[in-house]
Order: structure tokens, then C-alpha cells, then sequence
């Protein structure tokens, strides 16, 4: 368990290097790679956003619908 945890380590720390020789190959090789983490940052933003927005009203009570008011 500890080989494969440390592999997975080591390989986190490789791929900055890798991501930088690949896309120094090709220019179209870069663009891939730049319009890539564009998405996945975008992405990963959005769910963000949405996710610290659903832990904040679920804390604070705000939003959410009311209950039918009696004899309306």
C-alpha cells in the first residue's frame, strides 16, 4: 500500500514535467493542453462556487420555499 502511495505521490510530481515537454513539442500539442485546463479549471470553479454555496444555505437557512400559508 505504501509503494502505491508513494508512486501516486511521485507521479503528482512528475507531471508538471511531463504537461511542459509535451506541449513544447507540438504548438497545436500546447493549444490542446491550454484550451484542457481551461475546462477542467472552469469546471472545477463552477462545482466550487456551487458547492460552498449549497454548505452556506443549508447553515444559514436562506432560500428554500415556504410553507402554504393557511386559509390563502
Amino acid at each position: 500500500m505504501q509503494g502505491l502511495l508513494s508512486q501516486l505521490v511521485q507521479s503528482v510530481i512528475d507531471m508538471p514535467g511531463r504537461f511542459i515537454d509535451i506541449a513544447l513539442s507540438d504548438p497545436i500539442s500546447a493549444v490542446l493542453i491550454l484550451i484542457g485546463a481551461t475546462f477542467v479549471g472552469l469546471s472545477s470553479a463552477v462545482f466550487g462556487y456551487l458547492s460552498i454555496g449549497a454548505v452556506l444555505s443549508l447553515f444559514s437557512g436562506a432560500g428554500g420555499r415556504q410553507p402554504p400559508q393557511a386559509g390563502r
